[in-house]
């Protein structure tokens, strides 16, 4: 896979290992997403009913995330190459057949799983929001979690085994965020929380992994956006909030 380099060359007279801006993006900045996150959709609790929180709370997390996808393009380019963005389904490298498993073969399963649940109980407002939010949402975090991400880590000279081992824990602590703010602060509250941060972390892991052994992120920012269509938004609305319009 090629390596990312600024258009400007601005690391050129260090080693990348001395890149402290790249060190401190890829280290410390994924855990500020979660607490912005967190902080500033409290501000709109007074104003916003229970039933809408997730309206700011993901306004605020996409504009976090592409403040900071841009600053790093800015600073130090990469991030969108040709190869990582070519318009097709297809992926390549090593141990194909277990790229397409783990990236299409969820289909398998999430479809149905919709039908059953949910397809009859969401009007057509609903369906028009759900696209809508994850036609954004999955995109953005693929080019977040894991390019910008990525890169980060690769221009702070962190291994291709550690990128892979911290970016999928970043990826799935920043949803602590959503648990705070969405479910119910009961008994059931932890499992909530365990639960989706294993789930997260696992789709993290497998993703970025595909994009190590690709070079490419559309597949995984298609399936991305159609998980949270067929599962992820849908379980908020109708399992978690109860909230139909």
């Amino acid at each position: 896979m090629e390596e990312i380099q600024s258009p400007n060359h601005k690391l050129a007279k260090q080693p990348a290992s001395q890149d402290g801006f790249s060190r401190i993006f890829f280290w410390g900045v994924p855990f500020t997403v979660p607490a912005l996150a967190t902080g500033l959709t409290y501000l709109f609790y007074s104003v916003v009913p229970a039933q809408l929180r997730w309206l700011p709370l993901l306004l605020i997390y996409w504009a976090t995330i592409w403040i900071f996808t841009l600053l790093y393009r800015a600073k130090r380019g990469g991030v969108f190459s040709a190869e990582r963005f070519k318009s097709t389904l297809k992926l390549q490298g090593k141990h194909l057949w277990v790229q397409y498993l783990v990236v299409y073969g969820p289909f398998l399963y999430a479809i149905p799983l919709f039908i059953i649940n949910y397809a009859t109980q969401l009007s057509v407002a609903m369906y028009g929001a759900i696209i809508l939010a994850s036609v954004i949402n999955g995109p953005s975090e693929e080019i977040y979690w894991r390019a910008c991400l990525d890169d980060a880590g690769k221009n702070a000279g962190v291994s291709e085994r550690k990128r892979l081992a911290f970016a999928p824990v970043a990826f799935a602590f920043w949803h602590t965020a959503f648990v705070i703010h969405l479910y119910p602060w009961d008994a059931s509250w932890f499992l909530a929380w365990a639960g989706i941060l294993f789930m997260t972390w696992t789709s993290g892991f497998v993703w970025l992994w595909t994009m190590h052994r690709s070079g490419r992120l559309v597949p995984q920012c298609i399936y991305h956006a159609c998980a949270n269509f067929l599962n992820i938004f849908p379980m908020i609305l109708i399992t978690v909030l109860h909230f139909y319009f």
